[in-house]
């Protein structure tokens, strides 16, 4: 189990994405290209501006993982391995346990996440969605386990947590821009899949939702959840 101390690199981009840095020495954005490293020095600043997306590759020990940013999305990178997300929302995949720090106002948040999951900011803290896998924020003795499909909202004053929330899992794969607005499928897609047949066969509900994405020579593929006819 490691923490977030991650070798990230562009992979894909869409729109205007720049990054910027913080030291002492502040200089103007600079436009982001694809497989340019990130600034070498700490503090440092990425960013998406409206209608733009940037996905960038996790270099891991064993397999590599993958964080996508929203369209009008700021995210800074600080010292000693930790994060700010000052607006937006981001999407982490990862097959590895990660020890994740984010920082909500003066106050350093602990994340240990393995999966697929989603991250929005909000007024009032940050909003964690997980998609598969597993997910635990807060200090261990007090820690908020989530379960697929499951949505919490942390907090200065609530580290571990809001009391989870159920989400509509398929509906959301098949209608959120950080699933579907990338030229090809998660990793992890197969996985989502399976939690989004899951949890409609644990709520007893009856699903027609769709889970596309693009394949290679642009053309929609989509799948259907199974209905049941009894319901």
């Amino acid at each position: 189990m490691d923490e977030a101390r991650l070798q990230l690199s562009p992979s894909f981009l869409s729109g205007d994405c720049f990054t910027q840095s913080l030291d002492k020495n502040r200089s103007a954005p600079q436009q982001l290209k694809r497989e340019k490293p990130f600034p070498d020095k700490i503090p440092y600043v990425v960013g998406t501006a409206k209608h733009s997306f940037l996905e960038m590759g996790m270099a891991l020990k064993q397999n590599p993982g993958i964080l996508r940013m929203g369209q009008d999305t700021a995210l800074e990178f600080r010292k000693a391995h930790s994060y700010f997300l000052h607006r937006g929302s981001l999407l982490f995949s990862h097959r590895e346990v990660i020890i994740w720090k984010f920082f909500i106002e003066d106050n350093l948040i602990e994340i240990k996440a393995m999966g697929t999951w989603m991250m929005e900011r909000l007024s009032s803290g940050l909003k964690i969605i997980l998609l598969e896998g597993e997910i635990s924020s807060g200090e261990s003795a007090a820690s908020r386990i989530l379960s697929s499909g499951k949505m919490i909202i942390i907090n200065s004053k609530n580290p571990s947590g809001t009391q989870p929330i159920a989400v509509d899992l398929p509906l959301l794969l098949g209608t959120s821009r950080l699933v579907n607005a990338f030229p090809h499928p998660l990793p992890s897609s197969s996985r989502l899949f399976s939690a989004a047949q899951v949890q409609a066969l644990r709520l007893k509900r009856r699903y027609n939702a769709f889970i596309g994405d693009f394949t290679k020579d642009s053309k929609l593929q989509l799948w259907t959840l199974p209905q049941n006819k009894k319901d």
